[in-house]
């Protein structure tokens, strides 16, 4: 690697530190930047709707002169094609990547980067996906946009979302295939259309030897590689995998949202029915499958039932965290001092900190609502529990005393972006700053309360009856500390 694509890397990178986006994020090892994976968030009002996938960046020695190698890794293992421009072997079909043919201005050019290259590939989960395939015909396949939409919706929930967490928790998942890597030639056409009994597969429902996601003798998650694809799968989802934690932060988040979807499409159509085929979709090169509304429910119940025990369980975890001195356990200690020092010399009663049970791994923190705000004369009680590998595993944040606010859940966890993750003051003002700021941002992925966000951004009277209701809870917000 030659010290100009160093230096180009290394700039851009910083770049998009310091603008950091709700729905892009990405990881990289210092020591190889010529590998980056990243995760997009779908976007809101779009069939990919805040789910969550996975690409890989591969850069070249003469970057960028021309484009990185991009995979899609989020694709039910080479099954799904998610997109008729995200292929279900991983190829992404874009003009700035080389692999769609474009015009001159579309093409790859030096001053493209990772950014322009991320909002590409979301730019492709729009509100009408079947409309990216060229040879569709926008009046004669208008019936098809609806019903390829719903798949998507659908899949986006099974697999971007529920298969992905629950192989991060360990959690045992319903088996869609299996024996993966074996071929054979004789696998008849009807099972060759349904996820529950893909090409190669056992009979539908029939276990694994070894479900996905159960821990092996060495209590790591297992997850069924298949041989046949090995190059593309080796860094896909595990349960250590680099977006893990945030994975499951952004699905409390955005938990509500996703039961919501279930519980929309699953009045739209019912459970049973078999996937719409597109004219696109062929060979491996397809989403198949059936709806099944009333499983993603009940699993998306057990994830956030799971991701609630983590964070009990740190609690339990702590005391012998504090007994071992480890040295986390020293630094949030030292971190509480200092802040509960500064906020008593500078703040003019905005916030108080405390430790529960004089726990540094727990801490609560009081913020009274703004004078002259929906919040005047509330007093919100907020709990942050830390993992003592924090900040590599980032804190699980939740108002005790509801909440009712565009950023924050309707159970209490609030969408904040810190600047400073390992900082827990940074944490705690980034916060802060979502109850005192007069506007929440107007940014939908950062709407986790839809009821309170159609209320804040509808009428006149919507507006009206968002302010009465964070209004109401300010006034009943001291009840809870009596």
């Amino acid at each position: 690697m030659s010290n100009a694509v160093t230096l180009r890397l290394t700039k851009e990178l910083s770049e998009f530190t310091k603008n950091p986006d709700h729905q892009l994020f990405l990881h990289y090892d210092d020591s190889n930047i010529m590998n980056i994976k990243a995760m997009i968030t779908g976007p809101p009002d779009t069939p990919y709707c805040l789910g969550q996938f996975e690409f890989s960046l591969q850069f070249p020695k003469d970057y960028p002169t021309n484009p990185p190698k991009v995979l899609a890794l989020t694709n039910n293992y080479g099954r799904t094609r998610f997109n008729p421009n995200i292929y279900a072997g991983g190829k992404v079909c874009l003009s700035i990547l080389g692999t769609w043919r474009g015009t001159a201005g579309e093409q790859w050019s030096s001053a493209h980067g990772i950014i322009s290259i991320l909002l590409s590939i979301q730019s492709l989960m729009s509100d009408m996906p079947y409309r990216n395939e060229p040879g569709h015909d926008m009046e004669k396949d208008k019936n098809k946009l609806e019903p390829y939409n719903q798949k998507i919706r659908h899949e986006t929930i099974r697999i971007s979302v529920c298969d992905r967490l629950e192989s991060f928790l360990g959690i045992n998942q319903p088996v869609y295939y299996s024996a993966l890597g074996e071929t054979s030639s004789s696998s008849s056409s009807s099972s060759a259309s349904s996820p529950s009994s893909p090409p190669n597969s056992l009979a539908p429902n029939v276990a694994l030897a070894t479900p996905v996601g159960t821990p092996n003798s060495s209590g790591t998650p297992t997850q069924p590689t298949p041989a046949l694809f090995e190059p593309l799968y080796a860094s896909t989802v595990t349960a250590n995998d680099e977006f893990s934690d945030l994975s499951k932060r952004l699905f409390l988040a955005y938990y509500d949202i996703y039961q919501h979807t279930v519980s929309t499409e699953s009045e739209q159509v019912k459970d049973g029915t078999t996937f719409y085929k597109a004219s696109f979709e062929f060979g491996g090169n397809r989403m198949d499958g059936t709806f099944n509304y009333a499983s993603l429910a009940k699993r998306l119940e057990a994830i956030k039932q799971a991701i609630d025990k983590e964070t009990t369980d740190w609690v339990s975890q702590s005391s012998q965290w504090i007994s071992n001195s480890s040295r986390m356990s020293s630094n949030l200690r030292s971190q509480f001092e200092q802040i509960r020092e500064y906020y008593r010399e500078n703040n003019t009663g905005g916030v108080e900190v405390e430790l529960i049970d004089d726990n540094p791994f727990v801490w609560t923190f009081t913020l009274f609502g703004k004078p002259m705000s929906n919040y005047d004369g509330g007093m919100f009680r907020v709990k942050i529990v830390f993992h003592d590998t924090f900040p590599d595993i980032q804190p699980r944040v939740k108002f005790l005393t509801p909440m009712y606010h565009v950023h924050i859940t309707s159970d209490g966890v609030p969408f904040y972006a810190v600047e400073k993750p390992d900082d827990v003051r940074s944490h705690i003002e980034s916060i802060s700053r979502l109850v005192l700021e007069d506007e929440p941002s107007t940014n939908p992925s950062t709407h986790v309360n839809l009821e309170a966000a159609k209320l804040h951004f509808g009428t006149k009277e919507q507006r009206r009856e968002y302010n009465r209701n964070a209004r109401r809870c300010a006034s009943r917000s001291t009840e809870y500390f009596e």
